[in-house]
């Protein structure tokens, strides 16, 4: 039986904020009830929204979060709820019939191998120990996976439509991007190139790109942290090779170094990808650039970007080197309404450089 849980400290602060309107991809306009007077004059709702801006975004999306696990929760309640009932039996029983007695038990054979290769995780146990230890882990491991199997199931047999839409903010989505311009779902990321989640995160939305093809686009944005000396730099160079038609192979490279970069990294990408050196070296010098990463590092902070790397799935926010199911899980939502819709979701065009 799954429990409710109690409501986090977050989601309480979380709550107090949201009680008033807010405007995200909307924007607040004057008017609206006063909260605040200052001599003769008020301070108005729709004001202070629009100060806010997108600056509560981790917030509302937190929030958002929250209650769409317990919403999930309900939602698989019900479905077994339902499945018992048309059975005639006990959700434990029917659990017990379509999970515990379709899960083969692994056996201590088929353990060893496993056990020899990573004994050294097992330090202070006895090899009876650590292979019950695989055991448990193992069977509970294969029992999570037919659950998942079986209310997938019960879902594709059910109409489920979830009526509550995530916070949304406003992103521009006008840097170099990869995929299709008329894409249903556009991805705008924020990153750092000396950030070693954003080059792990990298690797995930290379799959992305092939598992949806034209149907999504990524667009990146720069965001080098001030902690990160060379990430500026790396920013001017991605662009400087875009003038030169190959942005996205330095993009690829400067990412590929996973950590602090170096100048003689960057000379050492630009010999790699046959760049004109001499027009590369004057663009860098010139900082041409400058003001075309300045300028996303303060749009990406408006809609609160904090950290990196910081990802927008048509305006909804998803922090951290997040797993190719969580992508593809949103995306897959964002398909589905699009759909829904029968409007696809226009993208801006992007730079002829950076195609």
């Amino acid at each position: 039986m799954i429990t409710r849980r109690f409501i986090t400290p977050i989601l309480a602060a979380v709550l107090i904020v949201s009680a008033a309107p807010y405007a995200l991809a909307s924007g607040a306009k004057s008017g609206g009830k006063p909260v605040a007077t200052v001599g003769d004059g008020a301070i108005t709702e729709a004001e202070l929204n629009e100060a806010l801006g997108s600056r509560l975004m981790r917030l509302r999306t937190e929030e958002y979060n929250i209650r769409r696990a317990t919403l999930d929760q309900l939602v698989t309640e019900r479905l077994l709820r339902g499945e018992a009932a048309r059975r005639g039996i006990t959700v434990e029983e029917l659990t017990r019939t379509e999970v515990d007695e379709k899960v083969t038990a692994p056996t201590r054979e088929e353990v060893e191998p496993f056990y020899e290769a990573t004994r050294e995780r097992y330090a202070g146990a006895s090899k009876d120990e650590a292979i019950e230890q695989i055991l448990t882990g193992m069977r509970r491991q294969r029992s999570a996976k037919r659950m998942t199997e079986f209310l997938n199931q019960l879902r594709a047999a059910t109409p489920i439509q979830v009526l509550i839409d995530a916070p949304r903010a406003t992103v521009a989505a006008n840097g170099p991007s990869r995929g299709g311009a008329d894409a249903a779902v556009t991805i705008v990321e924020y990153a750092d190139y000396e950030c070693s989640y954003c080059g792990r995160a990298a690797a995930t939305l290379k799959k992305i790109e092939s598992q949806y093809g034209d149907r999504v686009r990524i667009v990146y944005r720069d965001y080098p942290l001030a902690s990160h000396r060379g990430a500026p730099r790396a920013a001017e160079a991605a662009h400087c090779a875009g003038d030169q038609g190959k942005y996205w192979e330095m993009h690829d490279r400067l990412f590929s170094k996973g950590g602090a970069i170096a100048e003689t990294d960057i000379q050492k990408y630009a010999g790699e990808i046959s760049l004109d050196l001499p027009a590369f070296r004057e663009c860098l010098a010139s900082s041409k650039h400058t003001a075309t990463w300045k300028a996303a590092h303060a749009e990406g902070a408006s809609v609160g970007v904090q950290s990196t790397p910081t990802f927008f799935v048509n305006g909804r926010m998803l922090t951290g080197a997040a797993s190719l199911e969580a992508f593809s899980a949103m995306i897959d939502e964002e398909l589905e309404r699009a759909s829904a819709k029968r409007v696809p979701v226009k993208a801006a065009k992007a730079p002829a450089a950076a195609r």
